[in-house]
């Protein structure tokens, strides 16, 4: 009993402290594309899509086995007032009957070209939720990234804050600094704890939202590396990407996965709407059946000996009340409806775009300029600092010199992830998020 207890211990606690999948273990920081591995392997909802896709092939197989012939036996075990009740082979018979349909005008090969486009429909659906988990993953982790940096920042911050105290303090005591000195400099170390205190609850948080986007617990101890991108833009600078707004807009009407979805499904509609045109003709088939007579009769049927027979059949359909054409005209309403739908989206999708792409210009030219404010405000804080300690200026320019200091770092650190965040909104806008 303790070690059946034991194992299923170590099976539940096996996804928070071991491996997940191939190739991928919690137990070391995780980069952008394992964290979307993991996501891909225990997201529900890829699940369910994988279940969809699968549906929707065996919906394909099973038009392709309607141009096979159908093949039944049976036996069958009978008495009468000629045949006692027994075991004797005249109370036994089978039977093996074969069907084909031979001409349709089409009929199997209009249902195969609908089953397939539901499945591209279907394949579509499910590149659509793929690249969905794959956004929200992107998003949790570089917010992650992002309140992480965030607490080096009021880490920082808060060291000037104390130093402050103490320099006001010694000044005080030398008669150049003033009580309301060290009051502001407190206040200032105070807002700056408080600061800090938020920055690391924010990370609490991140790193919890980002464990259930990759569909582990809330409390798994996962860690993650920075983006090298960001190394890189506090060094020198990114290499930006250019694309215009028009290849962009024409990219995402033709690779957006819901509008290629709504495509196909106008193909099924299109090839349903030859269907119920095709109902109304005739259908040539043929059916074939052996008799098996174990007994071979009883008299006075000693003669009946095993038989079999051949049917040639041509069905022409006369009359239903007009339903096969209400079927016809609600697949052509059907078809204008899709029509309209796919055309209402591409309309969206073209605004959706535009909106992300004038956000990632924003953010491209947000870089450049958060690094100049964290450049101008770092001189202006040393520059003010030196003052102060020369007694050539006031105390409280030394608050505001830090504070747009602070302010600039702060803008810094969140312009660079806004900048990856946006960039990923564009490939999800234009339908080509994929892992990289």
């Amino acid at each position: 009993m303790w070690k059946v207890c034991l194992s299923f211990i170590l099976l539940i606690a096996l996804p928070i402290s071991g491996a997940i999948g191939e190739n991928v273990s919690i137990s070391n920081p995780l980069t952008l594309e394992q964290c979307i591995k993991i996501a891909l392997r225990q997201s529900p909802n890829i699940k369910s899509a994988e279940l969809d896709l699968k549906t929707s092939n065996f919906s394909v197989k099973d038009a392709k086995a309607s141009f096979l012939p159908e093949i039944n036996a049976n036996g069958q075990y009978q008495f009468s007032d000629r045949t006692d009740i027994g075991l004797e082979k005249s109370n036994y018979n089978a039977q093996i009957s074969a069907s084909i349909r031979l001409w349709d005008h089409g009929k199997r090969r209009t249902a195969l070209n609908q089953a397939k486009a539901n499945e591209r429909s279907t394949r579509s659906e499910y590149d659509r939720v793929e690249q969905e988990l794959i956004f929200n993953v992107t998003n949790a982790y570089y917010n992650l990234l992002q309140s992480e940096k965030l607490i080096g920042v009021y880490e920082k911050l808060l060291e000037i804050s104390k130093n402050n105290v103490e320099k006001t303090k010694l000044f005080l005591e030398k008669g150049i600094a003033t009580p309301a000195d060290v009051a502001s400099a407190k206040v200032q170390q105070a807002n700056d704890e408080l600061a800090l205190i938020n920055a690391q609850n924010d990370f609490k948080l991140a790193k919890a939202r980002l464990a259930n986007v990759i569909g582990l617990d809330k409390d798994a101890p996962i860690e993650v590396q920075d983006d090298p991108d960001y190394k890189i833009y506090m060094e020198s600078s990114l290499i930006k990407h250019e694309i215009s707004l028009e290849d962009s807009i024409s990219k995402a009407i033709q690779n957006r996965p819901e509008l290629k979805s709504m495509r196909d499904r106008l193909d099924s509609l299109e090839w349903s709407l030859k269907q119920a045109k095709l109902d109304r003709l005739p259908v040539l088939s043929a059916d074939y059946n052996y008799n098996f007579l174990f007994g071979g009769g009883t008299p006075p049927n000693s003669n009946v000996d095993n038989s079999w027979n051949a049917v040639a059949r041509l069905t022409f359909p006369i009359f239903d009340g007009g339903v096969s054409k209400r079927r016809q005209q609600r697949a052509e309403i059907s078809i204008e409806q899709s029509k309209e739908s796919i055309k209402e989206r591409e309309q969206s999708i073209a605004l959706e775009v535009q909106q992300q792409y004038f956000n990632f210009e924003r953010a491209m030219k947000s870089l450049d300029i958060a690094k100049d404010q964290v450049e101008n405000a770092t001189l202006s804080l040393n520059v003010t600092q030196g003052r102060y300690d020369q007694g050539m200026t006031i105390f409280i320019d030394v608050l505001s010199a830090q504070a747009r200091y602070a302010q600039a770092i702060t803008n810094q650190v969140k312009a660079f992830y806004d900048y990856k965040i946006a960039e990923k909104s564009l490939q999800k806008a234009i339908g080509d998020l994929r892992i990289e």
